[in-house]
């Protein structure tokens, strides 16, 4: 007997979700420790192999998909070696890339992690190196970019919005889209410029980044917490903010509701952090795109977090794996 959480669940299947944002290809370099080299104090290592996963808003590509939606990427990618990767990857899982825009002089993104450790041994992130592009993607690319989004909106249930570094979110493209799809609900995850989306149906900032957004209040209490996060409701207009606290759980801010306060889900002894946000935010969008309420979603999103950060890496929670986590 399905419970109603798991019902809603359910409903994740086949929903069409726009994700525009900034797609990152993460490499994972592998290498075996071996010895101190005699030019400098510093650790050689040998390679051993590269592995590849989608980071950014791929990586919420990547949950939509597993939760079973049908993601359609908006985004930008060069004309490189990462850029190939990246659509070979999105390929490899039947996903559609007829909305990403290739674009001349844009470097893809990179983040490049080294990890060491010897046979027998877990293996250890010694340094990542990121390869960002250094220029933005010219006006013409910008402007396919737009058509790329109307065209992705025009068939989906909702739209996702994965603002990383700040290239393919534009604020004054996303009021474009309000008032074109003013009905449709809209999901917002932004490092940095979170205020330049007003409207919004809902947003997902986390500590650092609703500290950043009040500088003026001190976050000395829980109550400073429940103060920024109501304001940042009201600034946005919006329907609700999910206020990710990490070990803390959650704290969920409705429209004319009294914040609610989640506990996080599981042990509070984390693996690793890697891509919970994304996973957050994809849950959250699917569960309002589904017809649940704003505290129902939240409950999912933050029962699909406590999962992930059970694993190493940026894991892709699937639809069967949440669903056997609510019985």
């Amino acid at each position: 007997m399905q419970t109603p959480l798991s019902s809603i669940v359910s409903r994740f299947k086949n929903k069409k979700v726009a994700v525009w944002g900034d797609l990152i290809l993460d490499q994972y370099v592998f290498t075996s420790a071996g010895r101190v080299s005699r030019e400098a104090p510093v650790l050689v290592t040998e390679f051993e192999k590269n592995e590849y996963l989608l980071g950014g808003a791929g990586n919420v590509v990547m949950n939509l998909h597993a939760l079973g939606a049908q993601p359609l990427p908006v985004g930008f990618i060069g004309k490189d070696a990462p850029g190939e990767i990246l659509l070979g990857l999105l390929h490899e899982q039947g996903i559609t890339t007829r909305h990403l825009v290739t674009a001349d002089a844009f470097q893809t993104p990179l983040k490049s992690r080294i990890l060491a450790g010897g046979d027998n041994t877990k293996k250890q992130q010694i340094l990542r190196i990121d390869t960002l592009p250094p220029v933005p993607a010219g006006e013409r690319a910008r402007l396919k970019l737009v058509r790329a989004l109307f065209a992705a909106l025009a068939e989906s249930d909702l739209l996702v919005l994965s603002d990383y570094l700040a290239q393919a979110v534009i604020p004054s493209v996303f009021q474009a889209v309000k008032k074109k799809f003013p009905k449709k609900p809209c999901v917002a995850d932004s490092r940095s410029h979170l205020l330049d989306f007003p409207g919004v149906t809902l947003a997902t900032p986390n500590e650092p980044e609703i500290k950043s957004l009040f500088p003026g209040n001190p976050f000395l209490a829980d109550d400073d917490f429940l103060l920024a996060g109501g304001e940042l409701l009201r600034r946005l207009d919006a329907r609700g903010v999910v206020l990710k606290r990490g070990h803390r759980g959650m704290l969920v801010f409705g429209n004319g509701e009294k914040p609610v306060a989640l506990d996080i889900y599981g042990t509070s002894q984390i693996v690793d952090v890697t891509g919970a946000g994304d996973t957050v935010l994809a849950v959250l969008g699917l569960g309002l795109a589904s017809g649940a309420s704003l505290l129902d979603s939240a409950r999912l999103a933050n029962i699909a977090g406590g999962i992930v950060v059970m694993h190493e890496g940026a894991y892709p929670v699937g639809r069967r794996e949440l669903q056997n986590a609510l019985r």
